[in-house]
């Protein structure tokens, strides 16, 4: 049933994205640092949606990568309190 709703949900999406393809199939022209190219609207509103996607994935893998790296320094962090811990309640005499 999940598969079957994730299906019916892409359909839907590429339905959506089929229609805005036709509406926008003028051409314009793009402008950009080193020179301009002519195409139709719908390529570089998928263009744009991809290379947006793909910056936002980039950004979140450095995120999350940086949260990893601060989870095992924490993990590191406990297990050597933990050790400490237990070297004190074995021998408490060492305090004194």
């Amino acid at each position: 049933m999940k598969r079957l709703l994730s299906i019916l949900i892409l359909l839907v999406f590429m339905a959506f994205g089929v229609a805005i393809a036709i509406v926008n199939a003028e051409e314009v022209v793009f402008n950009y640092y080193y020179g301009s190219i002519t195409q139709p609207l719908s390529i570089l509103l998928v263009a744009a949606i991809m290379i947006g996607a793909l910056l936002a994935t980039l950004i979140n893998s450095m995120v999350i990568l940086g949260l990893r790296h601060q989870v095992r320094r924490t993990q590191r962090q406990l297990k050597k309190s933990e050790e400490t811990s237990v070297t004190l309640i074995e021998a408490p005499d060492k305090l004194k």
